[in-house]
This record gives structure tokens, sequence and C-alpha cells, in this order.
């Protein structure tokens, strides 16, 4: 087994609590090892993460071949280094944040409560369930930078003169006591909560921004990628170039309710210009599907509610190749760029870049994996009898190093309990997990442990998910007549060999009784 190398730096973090986690991503420059290991790279100045740390992962150790082929993902650069840092991978959200779990037997001890810097009001609704907001880091090689870092959140809300759908701050770091961004309190500023950057209302179909957004990795995070819905619409595929105080009222400089109608073009929008471009996705919404950017190759994955995965070329026209042209669906990977995998809503897509393979769940209860020749194997999950319960409704999780996917779902084949799968990239194969009773609630998506990117075959790996554990769920899940139901915290544990472990798993802590209860991603802090 080998290890990557390791790098330094530091990055800034921000915890907003609301049940969203802080993100990241990376430019980088290439270094030569003076061992006779590969070129490695080195982490310098800007990171970004969006949603899709979370799902394309890579441990710390694996053969050399693995390792090889994930380094052509800046992700993984960024993941190694960010552990290298000595920074946690991953953060318990306030939902299940007050226990960890340890190996059986252990008692579970007490953190400290997340407290709560600043809360900025996004309208009349909130960042859709299990989506994420994405931040930029201007250097993480220097202190954090109050105006230019920052944090994009998308909104689920129909757009208006006065309601955004897509919004950012910056003076992230600011909070009670002596927040690094505090500033004198004004009659237009609290002097200690972040401050609107920029609030748009970018409408084709006046929809909202019900998945999560991307951020492009040049310089400045100039680009912003999304996905406007709206029901019975087809869903449109938006670039926004952000132009700093778009949106800012100087009235209040934590109101986000005067966002600007930026401008279209058909070409590829230029940074700072406050323009946006507009490519409609076939003929259905988008509510699961967030982008996947592959940024080596500047494409974009991205399905909707009809079982369709279309793949975007020009995304962030960082290639020749563009040429100033605006985002376009890629013939070259399928008809019109459009690849039919299923009949039901599709989860957000991640690429696997060692095998070029994008894995995808659908409503069915199946997993899928696509290449460019269709889709080429496919793994029952959940029953799929119902986009509740029996469906896939988190992207499936990718750990490229090991070779294998995870997937949930909330039903396995109308038993009384929800399911965790893992199966190797070819899906010829899996172990299932039951997971509780949980066929009534959603499930997300596990989050791997520390320990899990030390080495999946080491002792204390384990995978995170929540789910009801005893007693009747009503319909729908959050019913509030019920009163028996248990949930639990879980931790799935793994074999020797990496393979997880079949049957219940042995470690869980029960979190009291009470209504049915829908469990966000979790991560260890």
């Amino acid at each position: 087994m080998t290890r990557p190398h390791k790098w330094g730096g530091r990055f800034a973090l921000l915890l907003i609590p609301i049940g969203v986690l802080p993100l990241l991503f990376s430019g980088q420059q290439v270094r030569r090892s003076t061992s006779s290991n590969p070129p490695v790279r080195r982490l310098t100045s800007p990171e970004v993460h969006d949603w899709s740390n979370r799902h394309a992962i890579y441990s710390r150790t694996g053969t050399a071949q693995a390792l090889e082929a994930a380094r052509r993902d800046p992700r993984a650069l960024a993941s190694w280094a960010e552990y290298d840092r000595g920074q946690a991978q991953h953060r318990l959200t306030a939902f299940a944040a007050r226990f960890r779990i340890g190996p059986a037997g252990h008692t579970p001890s007490r953190i400290t409560p997340i407290q709560r810097d600043w809360s900025i009001n996004l309208g009349t609704a909130g960042t859709a369930a299990a989506m994420f907001p994405a931040k930029f880091s201007f250097d993480v090689t220097a202190a954090p930078n109050c105006t230019s870092d920052f944090v994009v959140f998308p909104v689920n809300a129909v757009s208006s003169s006065t309601q955004p759908n897509i919004v950012a701050f910056n003076q992230l770091y600011s909070g009670t006591g002596s927040g690094f961004c505090n500033r004198t309190a004004t009659s237009s500023d609290t002097g200690v909560a972040a401050e609107v950057f920029w609030s748009y209302q970018v409408s084709s179909i006046g929809g909202a921004v019900t998945t999560s957004p991307v951020i492009s990795s040049d310089s400045t995070g100039s680009r912003i990628a999304f996905v406007e819905s709206l029901a019975n619409k087809p869903a449109h595929f938006h670039v926004l170039a952000w132009r700093a105080n778009d949106g800012v009222k100087t009235s209040n400089l934590q109101d986000v309710t005067g966002p600007v109608a930026p401008t279209l073009v058909t070409t590829a929008p230029v940074a700072g210009s406050g323009t946006f471009t507009d490519l409609a996705l076939g003929t259905a919404s988008d509510t699961l599907s967030s982008p996947f950017i592959d940024y080596l190759n500047d494409v974009a994955y991205v399905g909707n509610d009809a079982g369709v995965l279309y793949r975007i070329k020009n995304v962030f026209c960082t290639l020749p190749s563009c040429a100033g042209a605006q985002p376009a669906l890629d013939a070259s990977w399928a008809t019109g760029g459009a690849r039919t995998v299923c009949t039901g809503k599709l989860t957000g897509p991640v690429l696997d870049t060692a095998n070029s393979t994008v894995y995808v769940g659908c409503a069915d209860g199946k997993l899928y994996a696509v290449t460019t020749a269709g889709v080429v194997a496919s793994l029952k999950v959940g029953d799929g009898t119902s986009q509740t319960y029996g469906a896939i409704i988190d992207p499936p999780i990718v750990d490229v190093v090991n070779g294998y996917v995870y997937a949930v779902s909330g039903s396995a084949n109308n038993a009384a309990n929800g399911v965790l799968v893992q199966a190797p990239v070819s899906l010829a194969s899996s172990v299932a997990v039951p997971i509780g009773r949980g066929n009534q609630c959603n499930l997300h998506s596990p989050t791997p442990n520390n320990a899990y990117f030390t080495s999946i075959t080491a002792s204390g790996a384990m995978m995170y998910i929540g789910g009801v554990s005893a007693g009747t769920v009503p319909q729908p899940c959050s019913g509030a007549s019920n009163s028996t139901a248990t949930v639990a915290l879980y931790g799935v544990t793994f074999t020797s060999t990496g393979v997880i472990k079949s049957g219940a798993p042995t470690n869980s802590l029960a979190l009291g009784t009470g209504p049915g209860y829908e469990f966000a991603p979790m991560t260890e802090f």
C-alpha cells in the first residue's frame, strides 16, 4: 500500500448553523518529487468546496495505480491536503452533533454544542433539504480573507424583485466575541455577521434553485453553475458571472431582499459582468440532481426528474477548445448530449475519474453506472415503490481509491428497514446492511469517519448513518401523532479486507423517541 505525498498550508472554515456544511476545492500547481514516485501537486491559493466533495472521496492509502488515477481529480488533492493539515474531513451537523459513536461497548462522550455566530434570513424559503452551499477561499496559504472568501447559497424559492434564488455572503469569519472579520457596528451593518456579497434573481422559467451550486476553480471563483427548476417546466442550467455588490442593500448589509436580475448572454459570461447563460435540459424539472463538474475537461453532469442524464461542455470555458462559447450539450458523449438512465427522478451524478464512469441513483431504487457506451451496469438498492421511501434520493458515494460505491434507500425490497449498500465500481456484486426500520423515512448519504480516510481496512473505520430503530413510523415520516419511534445513529464497520460487514450494525446510539425523523447527512468533527 502507498500513500499520497503530504503538503503544507492551511485553510479557513465556516460553520453555519442551519444543517449545511462549509465546503472545499482547489487550484494547484505541479511540483516534481525528488523520489522515484510520480509527480505530485502542491495546493496553492484558492480552494472551492461544494456538495461533490462529500460524494467523490479519496482514502490516503491504496495501490499506486489507484492513487495515481485519483490525482487526476483536484478533489483528491484537496482532500489529501486537508487531511494532512490536520483538519477534519467532515464535521457533525447540528442534527446529530451531541454524541460520538465508538466501538462496541464504548461510552459515548458529550461534545460542545454548536454555537451560532450569525444567521441571515434567505427570504420566503431556505436551501432545500439535503442540499449544500458552495464555499470559495481566496488563499488557503494566508490568513482568511474577509472580502474575497465567500459562500453561495441556493434558495428554494421562486425569485422576484424582493426574493433571490441564489445569493452569496462574504465577511464570513464574523461573530460574537472576537470574530476575525468583526467590524464596527453601524446603522446598516451589525458588525458581527456576514454581509451580502451579491444577490440575484436568475430566471428563465420563474423557478427556484432546488439543488446545490458549484463554483469555478479560477483565482476568484468568478462563475457559478447551477440549475433553475420549476414543477412542470424544463429544468434550466445556468452559469452566472457574478458582480460584487449586485443586489446589496446599502441600508442593510445583512438583507438579501434586493436581488438584481442579471443580463442573459449567448457567449461565455465574462468574469465580473453580472451576466448569465441559459441551457434547457429536456422537458422535465430537476428536484434532486445537482451538477457535478469535471474541472479537468470543463464538463458538467446533471440529471432531471425524467431519468435523463446530461453532459454539458464549455461550463466555465477554461479550455482553448471553448473559444468563448456558452455551455452546450455534449453530443460526443451521447446523442444530443442526453442519455436516458431510468424513468424516475435522478440524484446528483458522481464521476469516478479512475474509470471514467458516472454513478447515479434513481427513484426506481436502482444505482446505475453510465459511460460513453451507455448504461453499463445497474444494482437494485431500494424497492422503488415511491419517491419518498423506496427511492435513492441522495447521490451515491464513490470511493475512487478503494474502488467502491455506496448508496442508501429508505426501503429495502419492502422490508421493515432502510438499507446501506456497498458495491465494487463494476456493480457486479454488493453487500447490504439493514438500517433500523426507516422504510417510511428517507435515508440520506452515510459519512465515512476519519479512520476510513486513513485506511478502509484499519480498525475503527466506519460509516455513520441515522435511521429509525424501533417503533411505528406513520406516513408521512414526520407525522406528529406518532410517539413510539426511536431514532438512532449507527456506525457501520468493515472487515479487514475493506468489505462492509453485513447484518445489523453493532455500533448504535439511541437518540430519543418521538415522531419519525429524517436525518441530514452527518460528519465527524
